[in-house]
């Protein structure tokens, strides 16, 4: 008896499992369990033992017989039935009446039906099954278990919908099931939607397990005004347990078939993808094509390598088939290589660098780079000893300088703290050597700079507790002190290879040099004053306010600059400051920004706000500004337009050009168990002066598939939430 309760639950699980999507209908609004059924507990015990009740049993030669209220149960699983009869001679078991099969993850009842224990064989005739752990129903004319791992169903259905509204079903005439392969062969297979059929299928397999299975996965379709209608068609092979391949066939009706591969390997000591698209376009007449290769892993000896190298046809094959306006604005490709050895004091880093230039002119490559960066462990000393060491070579493809640099900063720094305060005194000498070709006539080819730098970082921590809210909040008041003293060095010969100057906020305030790389390091003589103070909420242990401001003050002229600036002849820097925080759970905000003192303007600042009271509430607005650079502003919402209505939009508006830049809304209508989303995207391309408009609609049966484009991909990046259909 135990033998063929365990097969015909493992074939029903298997069935029902498969089927189940990455997202499921909302329990609240989508009851999955009938107002007349009742459910039955499942024994609990833990001995494994067979329990068997009945209101009466009788044995009769070989038969032995129960009768009214019959109930078998294990640990896990239970059965009910009106009468069983039981062959002791040949094994075979028969079922009568109302038959439940019960554990915990699904319900089943059938009519009638029979099993034998010695052959593992068993049949059960109309068949209802309601899942417990997850979401779907459905029903089957008949099941029949051929032995411990093989089982046919005929004519069966599923739905997560109600049963008083079903409004999407899935239909097959056949499914067979075998544990063995973990693999499942339906025939003559149909999607339903509103009484209409939907999809269907002469015959497709899928898993019953946790394994991957080769096949075609949902279809996609939309439009684009630069691409016309498109309809995806992505296929799956699964190679191995640790590599896999995807192919997308995309029909554009204006420019032509692509052809997208990915290819996955996950290996013992990392993992590699290869990424690659080829289009024959109708319009341009070329071939356009597009690929990356990406590697991250361990090599002998403890030596780390990456890759990461991509390759496109042409300069204008982002804007033409860029799917927004992140894609259709790159300017760069990296191309790198690197190994790393990581060590107790540091790593030891070797690269070749360079990028493929998009519309933009080309950049300098570093073939190669070798870096050292090194420092003394604490221990029970409080001084410190470190070397950072570049050695780099430059090349470009133009006809401009090249050559060689060497960058050298070994340093010492100590330190003196305790819970109240710290004081860090440093001091390291900086010196950079360059052997430069291609250079123009009468200037030098072999060029130095050694410069030393000494800094004084203090601080102190102050605290009080209060009583806001009616919560116990602690307000902290850190002041800071900042001294940096650097050495004037004429650099005015030393081209500039990968050096711009930094975008001045907060953290910029500490920093021992006002470039970004070595081919300039600025003089300093200046102060630092800076104070932090945070509000923290005892009771959740977080800060539910911060604020950092902060001023530098200068006592000489900054002489060195970029090539063909004026010295900056100022005594402060830009007034800075942050404020960051939570007004409730609900809501957050940020507030930066740049004031200069002697324009009384703002240099630059930002303005965030951020409010989700739940999946259907979410609300966020953002301001940017800099200076004669630019002006923009973005909203973004989902937002609940009353019962099973949902909208979503957002908008990226440029104040300064007054245009909008990126916009996409919709409409969702989410019912208990599926929805559909329709809505559209307009961005500007990178040339500024055309944009792309693109229609997304999707339809979601949850708990089975979804059919057309993926709409978090349109709003998830902008509106910081995935549609209610994709979240579990």
């Amino acid at each position: 008896m135990l033998i063929f309760r365990k097969i015909s639950f493992l074939a029903l699980y298997s069935l029902t499992s498969s089927v189940l999507a990455e997202y499921q209908p909302d329990r609240e609004v989508c009851p999955q369990t009938e107002k007349t059924a009742k459910p039955v507990s499942v024994n609990t015990s833990t001995d494994n033992q067979t329990i068997i009740s009945a209101d009466d049993s009788s044995t009769h030669e070989n038969i032995f017989s129960l009768d009214g209220h019959v109930v078998i149960s294990d640990s896990d699983k239970r059965i009910q039935a009106d009468h069983i009869n039981f062959d002791n001679e040949t094994g075979l078991a028969t079922l009568k009446g109302d038959i439940s099969l019960q554990s915990d993850a699904f319900r089943v009842s059938a009519r009638n039906g029979q099993a034998n224990t010695r052959s593992n064989t068993a049949e059960f005739e109309q068949i209802n099954y309601q899942l417990t752990q997850f979401s779907g129903r459905g029903k089957a004319d008949s099941i029949t278990l051929h032995d411990k791992q093989t089982a046919t169903l005929k004519k069966l259905t599923y739905s997560t919908c109600p049963p008083q509204k079903q409004d999407w079903v899935l239909k097959a005439r056949q499914v067979k099931i075998d544990q063995k392969t973990e693999t499942a062969d339906a025939r003559n297979v149909s999607v339903w939607f509103k009484d209409m059929p939907l999809i269907y299928l002469p015959r497709f397999s899928f898993p019953t397990g946790d394994k991957r299975k080769s096949g075609f996965l949902n279809p996609s379709f939309g439009n684009s005004s630069k691409t016309g209608t498109e309809l995806r068609v992505p296929w799956y092979w699964n190679i191995a347990p640790n590599r896999d391949d995807t192919i997308h066939l995309n029909f554009m009706s204006d420019r032509g078939v692509q052809i997208r591969n990915e290819y996955r390997h996950l290996h013992t000591h990392g993992s590699s993808a290869l990424n690659f698209e080829f289009l024959g376009d109708k319009i341009t007449n070329d071939d356009r094509y597009l690929g990356t290769f990406r590697h991250s892993g361990k090599l002998n000896s403890g030596w780390k390598a990456r890759a990461d190298l991509s390759y496109v046809s042409d300069q204008q094959y982002f804007n033409d088939l860029g799917e927004s306006l992140e894609n259709s604005n790159i300017t760069h490709l990296p191309r790198s290589i690197e190994l790393q050895k990581d060590h107790a004091l540091g790593y030891f880093l070797i690269r070749a660098h360079e990028f493929q230039s998009i519309n933009v002119a080309n950049a300098y490559q570093r073939l190669p780079q070798l870096m050292l960066d090194l420092e003394t462990n604490h221990n029970k000393n409080r001084e410190q000893y470190s070397l950072q060491a570049e050695l780099t070579r430059f090349e470009h493809r133009d006809d401009v300088v090249t050559g060689s640099r060497l960058d050298l900063s070994p340093g010492v720094h100590y330190e003196w703290n305790d819970s109240a305060y710290y004081i860090k005194p440093a001091f390291k000498m900086r010196h950079t050597r360059y052997q430069l070709d291609n250079t123009a006539v009468g200037q030098k080819t072999s060029l130095s700079r050694s410069t030393p730098i000494f800094s004084l970082d203090s601080g102190m921590f102050f605290e009080r507790p209060l009583q806001l809210w009616d919560q116990s909040q602690t307000l902290t008041l850190e002041p800071r002190v900042f001294y940096l003293y650097s050495k004037y060095k004429d650099q005015g010969d030393i081209p500039l290879f990968d050096t711009t100057i930094p975008d001045f906020r907060f953290a910029e305030l500490f920093r021992t040099n006002g470039f970004s790389g070595p081919d300039r390091q600025s003089d300093a003589n200046q102060l630092t004053l800076a104070l932090s103070s945070r509000l923290i909420d005892n009771q959740q242990n977080r800060e539910r306010l911060r604020l950092n401001i902060g001023q530098t003050f200068y006592f000489n002229d900054r002489r060195v600059t970029l090539t063909g600036n004026d010295p900056e002849t100022s005594s402060y820097s830009n007034f800075t400051g942050e404020l960051e925080g939570q007004f409730t759970q609900n809501t957050q905000f940020r507030v930066s920004g740049l004031w200069d003192h002697n324009t009384s303007q703002v240099n630059k600042a930002v303005i965030a706000f951020g409010y989700q009271r739940d999946k259907k509430h979410i609300l966020n607005m953002n301001y940017r500004y800099q200076r004669n650079l630019f002006e923009q502003m973005d909203l973004s919402t989902r937002w609940s337009l009353g019962k099973n209505w949902n909208g979503f939009a957002s908008w990226t508006y440029s104040l300064q050009a007054k245009q909008s830049i990126e916009s996409a809304f919709g409409l969702e209508y989410d019912s208990c168990c599926w929805s559909i989303q329709v809505g559209s995207r307009r961005f500007l391309n990178n040339t500024g002066t055309e944009n792309d408009n693109s229609v997304y609609i999707q339809l979601n049966l949850k708990g089975l598939t979804s059919i057309g484009p993926k709409f978090e991909d349109l709003n998830e990046s902008k509106l910081g939430y995935r549609t209610r259909s994709a979240v579990q």
